[in-house]
């Protein structure tokens, strides 16, 4: 499927969930890549079975500098993943979580075809998804 977007932005927010996927599961770095446009969005979900989110961290999880208490001991700003929503945001889109602590983690973007008409700097950028089923 081919959407309308700011390639470095998609680069950016691809990067870094699949990093925090490898990163927050260092037991068990698998880690699934699933994508698929429904109707108008192009959707891509990335699943990690690392440490997990309580519900009361999920809340704040975008806010900038936030660490969920899972993260202790690990390295990192905080940063990451504010920047990609906003980045999704700009796109048009939204991000969710689903997650439990002990189960690993799911993450999926949901962003416009279109994309937004007043990015300047967007292009077609192809993305390898299967038809949803």
């Amino acid at each position: 499927a081919t959407i309308r977007a700011d390639r470095g932005a998609i680069d950016q927010i691809i990067t870094n969930l699949l990093t925090n996927a490898v990163k927050y599961a260092p037991d068990n770095p698998e880690v699934t890549i699933t994508g698929w446009r429904e109707g108008d969005d192009i959707l891509l979900s990335v699943q990690d079975h690392g440490l997990g989110i309580s519900a009361a961290d999920q809340q704040h999880l975008f806010t900038r500098f936030f660490r969920a208490e899972t993260s202790t001991g690990i390295a990192g700003t905080g940063i990451g993943l504010n920047l990609v929503r906003q980045l999704v945001t700009m796109h048009g889109g939204s991000i969710t979580v689903d997650s439990a602590v002990g189960q690993g983690s799911t993450f999926t973007v949901r962003l416009p075809v279109s994309g937004p008409a007043e990015m300047v700097a967007a292009t077609d950028v192809s993305l390898p998804l299967k038809a949803a089923q």
